[in-house]
């Protein structure tokens, strides 16, 4: 059997995600948490740097959070179908949570109507953080939803 496709009963541990995955996945996160930590006292520590190292700088969790979301995806092809369908359901409430803040935050800044917090939007580590924050409540919907 094809082994990238998980068809294979034993390669997808029985529709369960394997602690290798799950310690990766969480690695990843904490990598990306702690970028972003960093970035943030770069930028605070260093307001004299020119636009295009700001951009740079502030990107950098860019990339472990790509390697996060990889580690979701291969630990969502092991899951059997109810898994993935709770996972989807609580990411598209993440999705679409996080984009109705970012537009409301955008809208009042556009407005003159500036919140101390996110006088600038979300940005990355309040994306993040609000995406899981809408990915936990989806994710407890949906499981409630198919006990």
């Amino acid at each position: 059997m094809d082994k990238n496709t998980y068809s294979d009963p034993a390669m997808c541990m029985s529709g369960r995600i394997s602690l290798r995955q799950m310690v990766s996945s969480l690695m990843w996160l904490a990598v990306t948490s702690a970028v972003y930590v960093v970035m943030v006292w770069l930028l605070k520590r260093h307001p004299d740097w020119s636009p295009s190292s700001r951009v740079v700088v502030t990107l950098t969790p860019v990339l472990p959070g790509v390697f996060y979301l990889y580690s979701l995806l291969r630990s969502f092809r092991a899951m059997d179908e109810l898994q993935k369908r709770i996972q989807l359901e609580a990411w598209v409430f993440a999705l679409a949570g996080t984009v109705v803040v970012a537009a409301v935050l955008n809208v009042l800044n556009a407005n003159g109507i500036g919140l101390a917090t996110y006088p600038h939007g979300l940005q990355i580590g309040g994306m993040y953080l609000t995406m899981y924050l809408f990915w936990s409540f989806g994710f407890a919907i949906s499981r409630l939803r198919y006990r």
